[in-house]
């Protein structure tokens, strides 16, 4: 069965393995024969579906009434220079980072 959809639109390279037992298997494949995906299709969507809800999550900071009020109070302040940071920041790295 062909399946074209925006998470199969262009030639992969790489490759994702798993290993499920036989329940979980034909529970896949009974889900994505009903959605009329290949089961790769299937848990690829359901995958990238997952993973953009985490990313979204971690994206989006939730705040309270009483921390946004407070949050707003902080930013709107003018910013104090800490000294000790300033002079640290000054001083040539003892480290270099590895590419």
């Amino acid at each position: 069965m062909y399946c074209h959809c925006k998470y199969m639109t262009s030639m992969k390279d790489d490759r994702l393995q798993l290993r499920v037992d036989a329940a979980a298997k034909r529970r896949l494949e009974d889900a994505a024969s009903e959605a009329h995906l290949s089961l790769t299709a299937f848990v690829l969507q359901a995958a990238n579906r997952a993973a953009d809800d985490v990313l979204a999550e971690r994206q989006t900071i939730h705040l309270s009434p009483g921390a946004a009020a407070a949050f707003a109070e902080a930013l709107s302040r003018p910013a104090r220079v800490n000294e000790r940071l300033a002079a640290a920041l000054q001083r040539s790295a003892k480290f270099r980072w590895l590419d």
